[in-house]
């Protein structure tokens, strides 16, 4: 989950459309766009499977984001121009990263230092 929330992927042409249908995965439009960012437009899913192949981000997307869906877990995509924009904000000051909600942490897993 962390993987996902403190990732954003750069716009695609593959996921979700705004009526629930499936875009394709592979076409001259998708495969375009995706050599044109250079694949990183699948940050989240690079985060979550390090080793996997450009090609299997491009199907692992759509299936991810639906189950971002499913469960509430935010899965952000934004532009290209809008992220370089929140990464020179967050270079100069401007603006902060985004924070993991304390409430997503697991019991198990946190950590408090004893004074």
């Amino acid at each position: 989950m962390r993987q996902v929330i403190t990732s954003v992927n750069f716009r695609t042409s593959n996921g979700i459309r705004k009526d629930g249908t499936a875009r394709p995965v592979h076409g001259i439009t998708a495969d375009a766009n995706d050599f044109m960012h250079g694949w990183l437009n699948y940050q989240i899913e690079h985060h979550l499977w390090p080793q996997l192949s450009m090609l299997s981000y491009q199907k692992a997307a759509p299936q991810l984001r639906a189950i971002c869906e499913k469960h509430g877990v935010p899965y952000v995509q934004h532009s290209v121009f809008r992220r370089l924009k929140k990464t020179a904000d967050v270079m100069v000051g401007a603006a902060s990263m985004r924070q993991f909600a304390p409430e997503w942490e697991a019991e198990e897993d946190k950590f408090e230092w004893k004074a």
